[in-house]
């Protein structure tokens, strides 16, 4: 809400009246007051694109300067100022500088033109957006908080893709129980001990691949250690098993390494407002104590 600031004659004989506000002293006692311009203005971002939409307001102040002929404001001119700490009315201890005998109506509506220009070129509102899921963070949303829910877009196909390499492994699977382990194999094994040690060797590489999908989720630190290859000396079921073990690891590393990327595949975004989307409310002059918005 704006403040209504007071209306008085800038010094003895100087034309026309202008608006003053004043910025709260951080202690008391007499202290001496510098003027500074002061412009508040509301902007409306919107973006067809993006469905962005935000109306923010603005508070600034600058230095007092004749701002003669068409010169442009640079970003360093202009600095933001806390609308909570202004006032609309002069403390008591507060002494007023001289104003400049240039300062006029007239100039502060030169000030309100060149602040409109200066807000042409320089406002914007940086969003981020993804391209793969081609979604756009929302107003106030963090990166940290936009790279969530750009995961949660992706956990469905995610899920999906490693629900599809599953039924592969377990097929497999299969074909390595029906080649090694079955009782019908051709030549069989050559005792029942050794029948019973090739099927838990086969349970426990089951048994560590269904734990592998099952505790593997999409997340940004997500990471999965391939195993060793297999070591050749070694009896054919084993190998078998080994390499297996090793593939699954490596494609669900693949898939993981993949979405990440696409979550990850975020820039940023720049929202600049039109003419039309500023609404300047005022131009004054703001009194400020000696020293309290040291740059």
């Amino acid at each position: 809400m704006s403040l209504n600031s007071q209306v008085f004659p800038v010094e003895p004989g100087h034309p026309g009246k202008i608006k003053h506000l004043f910025f709260c002293a951080a202690s008391f006692g007499p202290q001496e007051y510098t003027p500074r311009f002061y412009v508040e203005a509301k902007i409306d971002f919107a973006d067809v694109r993006s469905g962005y939409h935000m109306t923010c307001g603005i508070n600034n102040i600058l230095d007092i300067l004749p701002f003669e002929g068409d010169s442009l404001w640079t970003r360093d001119m202009v600095r933001s100022v806390d609308p909570a700490a202004i006032q609309t009315s002069k403390p008591e201890t507060a002494k007023l500088s001289s104003l400049p005998e240039f300062v006029t109506e007239d100039l502060l509506s030169r000030v309100e033109t060149q602040y409109l220009s200066f807000l042409l070129r320089h406002a914007e509102v940086r969003i981020f957006r993804n391209f793969a899921l081609n979604v756009y963070s929302n107003p106030g949303e963090t990166r940290d908080d936009f790279l969530d829910r750009c995961l949660d877009g992706f956990n469905e196909p995610f899920r999906s893709n490693l629900e599809a390499f599953r039924e592969v492994v377990n097929r497999r699977l299969e074909c390595i129980e029906k080649k090694y382990v079955s009782e019908d194999r051709p030549g069989g094994f050559e005792s029942d001990r050794a029948m019973a040690q090739a099927r838990d060797r086969l349970h426990d590489v089951a048994e560590r691949i269904a734990e592998l999908f099952l505790w593997t989720e999409l997340t940004l630190d997500a990471c999965v250690e391939v195993p060793p290859y297999p070591d050749p000396a070694r009896s054919d079921l084993e190998q078998c098993l080994e390499t297996l073990e090793v593939d699954v690891h490596q494609e669900i590393r693949r898939l993981l390494n993949s979405y990440q990327e696409k979550v990850l595949n975020v820039d940023e975004y720049i929202i600049h407002p039109n003419l039309r989307d500023l609404h300047l409310v005022r131009a004054c002059i703001l009194w400020i104590p000696e020293g309290a918005l040291e740059r």
